[in-house]
């Protein structure tokens, strides 16, 4: 077994070194697209998320929309912060937010498996105008993609209710602290944070770049596998496709609503201290993925 691993381990290693241009051009596109959509929108929330944690802002989210989200979903009303804060941002940042609760034993394990499979959101910005405005030239389009997406959120919020924590959160007593020691811990860890994005990001667009060069295959076929590996040039290829925009607002959708392997793992590599089980995520986000497809072609002809 330890012979078959190190045997992989060289086939990889001579792969990536005969084909270094290809790695060298996915990691570049990698970088420019990191830093021009990704590190903008990603760290000025994840100072601002870890500072509204940090004095206690989801406190007062239990107290109003966080009573109607509990009874919803069945969770603690101050879990709301992260669904909301999702809704608002993207993701990873639902893996940020989860963490921060976490880490101030402010949730358990349960509660992060649980909250983690209903809270991965495209941004709205993305969505609608990268995607909709951008690629399909509608406004309406990119709207409607929205809109499964939440109902998408939404199914699987419902269908894990049952799931009921029974932890019962400590009242820590926090260090007090100055709000610009605050602030430099929360905008080191945005650069940490940032940079297990980056490297899950390079590693997906290499893995995609060397898919696409070595095996040929269906276009269709080929974009797919490129959505489910990293959704953003998965998106992309969809959009170009020589196929119906019926279909090719269908397999978007599908994309959108199974986010991608990259962000997954992404987020699972920031919440990696806490062990979460990321083959039930998986499965999750897949079949409610196939199901929010459905749904989907049901209603396309309504928005087109």
């Amino acid at each position: 077994m330890k012979k078959l691993k190190y045997l992989f381990l060289s086939f990889i290693l001579i792969v990536f070194i005969f084909n270094i241009n290809i790695v060298i051009e996915s990691t570049k596109y990698s970088s420019i697209l990191f830093f021009n959509k990704i590190f903008i929108t990603i760290v000025p929330f994840i100072i601002l998320s870890d500072i509204l944690i940090y004095f206690d802002y989801h406190i007062f989210l239990k107290n109003t929309i966080g009573k109607f989200l509990s009874k919803l979903f069945n969770i603690d009303p101050s879990t709301s912060i992260i669904f909301i804060l999702s809704i608002l941002t993207c993701s990873p940042n639902n893996a940020i937010f989860t963490k921060d609760m976490l880490d101030n034993d402010e949730i358990d394990i349960n509660t992060a498996n649980k909250i983690m499979c209903f809270t991965y959101f495209q941004s709205i910005p993305f969505v609608i105008g990268t995607i909709g405005v951008k690629l399909f030239k509608s406004f309406k389009i990119g709207l409607f993609l929205y809109f499964i997406m939440l109902i998408n959120n939404i199914m699987i919020g419902l269908f894990l209710r049952r799931e009921k924590s029974n932890y019962v959160l400590k009242n820590n007593v926090k260090n007090k602290s100055s709000f610009f020691e605050v602030l430099k811990n929360s905008i080191m860890k945005s650069i940490n944070t940032s940079l297990i994005i980056l490297g899950n990001l390079i590693i997906f667009t290499v893995i995609t770049n060397l898919i696409k060069h070595y095996i040929n295959i269906n276009p269709l076929v080929l974009s797919i596998l490129s959505g489910i590996l990293e959704l953003t040039n998965g998106v992309v290829s969809v959009s170009s496709l020589d196929i119906t925009l019926y279909l090719r607002i269908v397999l978007t959708s599908f994309l959108i609503n199974f986010t991608g392997l990259s962000i997954i793992f992404q987020s699972m590599s920031i919440l990696d201290k806490y062990k979460l089980n990321i083959k039930r995520i998986l499965i999750i986000k897949l079949v409610f993925s196939i199901i929010s497809t459905f749904i989907a072609l049901l209603l396309v002809p309504t928005c087109c």
